[in-house]
């Protein structure tokens, strides 16, 4: 393997079709030749396709010779500037990286150790945050990656099929790697301190019952105000110890006005804290831009070969709606840049799970 054979682009191809054969095909005109020295390989296809995921990617394998194929399925996928949702489709990004740099792993107890891991998951998996933190400690590798998301089959691919848990890749350091993770949400009100709580139920908060406190912060007055809102209403919980504001944001599941309680999408216990938040479309904008500047910067002048992009669904559906949308953007700070992209039910960064985020990897 040449050192210019390393340095390399990444090649990216996607193709619609309703017979798998002709988008696997379609995608794979695009990226050949592939040249001797490729081997790694992502691939996503959509959900129109994913009884035949394994054809696919066996097909990709035949006619490429890569067998480190890491793959999933999604509602919705990307390549390049383009999102491909509720049509059959196939995408791949093939490339070079260093010889005995990347392993593949299908099982939660079997993570090899490295540097950064690529992760899939199925949002079914029982207890899965604590999962994502163990394979982070026992790998020593910074995780990055989405949940699949999709109507039906759930179907992964790490050099063979994986029907359900986790799959993904680790990268030694001998691969050059940088990611960036984007927030979808602003504050609205205080930081606030649970001063009573129990399992996932929020009862006081800095002493006050939590429904009062989401009221104050949202200017509830009504029920009218409160169903207005919708689904809109969410609760952040801060992470320490990063360089800058970093939080997840878990959705409030159910309201109790009488007693005062609110219902969250996480376990909670005394003494921790949090803020309310919702998705805003001007803050997402600018958080993007902020990560891909920082990213531009962390570049040091070096043009990306590749990158992988998990987002969630909830910002291409609700908050990226108009120009300069996700895809855009990324183009217009990194142009030409082989992309591929999947829209998860939440997305995974330093191996936590995040939510409404978008989550970018670059390959240098």
């Amino acid at each position: 393997m040449t050192e210019q054979a390393i340095g390399s682009k990444f090649r990216l191809g996607a193709a619609t079709a309703a017979d798998w054969r002709m988008a696997v095909d379609g995608s794979l005109l695009q990226v050949m030749p592939v040249g001797d020295s490729a081997n790694i390989g992502f691939v996503y296809v959509t959900e129109h396709l994913a009884a035949q995921m394994p054809q696919v990617l066996r097909r990709i394998t035949e006619a490429t010779g890569i067998s480190n194929l890491l793959g999933a399925v999604s509602h919705s996928i990307a390549a390049g500037s383009r999102e491909y949702c509720d049509e059959p489709a196939v995408a791949c990004l093939l490339g070079t990286v260093p010889e005995g740099s990347a392993e593949l792993f299908s099982q939660a107890n079997r993570i090899p150790s490295g540097w950064l891991g690529i992760v899939h998951a199925d949002p079914h998996v029982p207890a899965l945050p604590e999962i994502l933190q163990d394979i982070g400690e026992a790998s020593n590798a910074y995780l990055v990656g989405g949940l699949v998301a999709s109507r039906e089959a759930r179907p992964q691919w790490a050099g063979g099929l994986v029907e359900s848990g986790l799959s993904g890749v680790v990268f030694s350091d001998a691969q050059p790697i940088l990611t960036g993770l984007s927030q979808g949400c602003t504050q609205a009100g205080p930081q606030l301190t649970i001063t009573a709580a129990e399992g996932n139920m929020l009862l006081e908060l800095d002493h006050r019952p939590a429904y009062e406190a989401l009221q104050e912060a949202f200017n509830i007055r009504s029920m009218q105000d409160l169903r207005r809102l919708g689904s809109g209403l969410m609760v952040a919980l801060p992470i320490g110890g990063s360089d800058r504001p970093d939080y997840l944001v878990r959705n409030i599941m159910g309201i109790d006005p009488q007693a005062g309680a609110l219902a969250i999408g996480a376990l909670v216990e005394e003494g921790d804290q949090l803020f309310f938040c919702r998705r805003d479309v001007e803050s997402a904008g600018r958080d993007m831009d902020r990560m891909l500047a920082d990213l531009k910067r962390r570049c040091g002048g070096a043009e990306p070969r590749g990158a992988i992009y998990f987002s969630c669904m909830a910002r291409s559906q609700d908050q990226f709606v108009q120009e300069p949308g996700e895809l855009a953007r990324i183009a217009a700070a990194f142009p030409g840049l082989p992309l591929l992209g999947m829209y998860c039910g939440g997305e995974i960064a330093a191996a936590r799970l995040y939510g409404y985020t978008g989550v970018l990897t670059l390959f240098l």
